[in-house]
């Protein structure tokens, strides 16, 4: 039998749209996905995230699809700030970044999503957080995003999808 833990996940509508605690009922979960919320959005709820989350063992992170999707790739700064508070309030817990997802969008190229990958990576090592890159398992063989994971809109996740992520989230787990 496994330890509970405290697992919080925090993002945009990725995170929110799909019961963490259902399918994790052996362990005490809270969502605190907000739909089209923002790296920066996050960043300025942190005070109320930070009161909300009492003694986390693992914090799992998702942000960044909102601004790219709108065009805004500037978003390693208030990443890393974002990261830095959740380390520095939650010395004992794992943080987890998670890699942002590839997409269907015409005007989004997914090569923009794995350079930005790619800081999120460095942004968790740089504040001894881990990294949990989940773009490769969201790709078709021919390395272009697998549509049966995602809706009609390109970017939200099916059932499937999302089967696929919280496979990873257990295997980190």
């Amino acid at each position: 039998m496994r330890e509970t833990k405290n697992i919080v996940f925090l993002g945009d509508s990725l995170t929110e749209y799909f019961d963490w605690q259902q399918r994790f009922p052996e362990h005490h979960v809270i969502n605190l996905g907000i739909a089209g919320e923002t790296v920066d959005g996050l960043l300025e709820r942190m005070d109320r995230v930070l009161l909300a989350i009492h003694d986390p063992d693992i914090v799992f992170v998702m942000s960044g699809i909102n601004n790219i999707a709108m065009e805004d790739y500037e978003i390693a700064g208030p990443c890393k700030q974002v990261i830095n508070k959740l380390v520095s309030s939650y010395e004992r817990a794992v943080i987890v970044v998670q890699s942002i997802l590839p997409v269907e969008l015409s005007w989004v190229d997914n090569r923009v999503i794995q350079e930005i990958n790619r800081s999120l990576r460095e942004i968790a090592l740089d504040y001894r957080a881990e990294y949990l890159d989940l773009y490769p398992l969201f790709l078709d063989p021919s390395g272009k995003p697998d549509r049966s994971l995602l809706l009609g809109d390109g970017v939200h996740l099916s059932e499937k999808g999302y089967e696929v992520w919280s496979r990873a989230v257990e295997d980190f787990l």
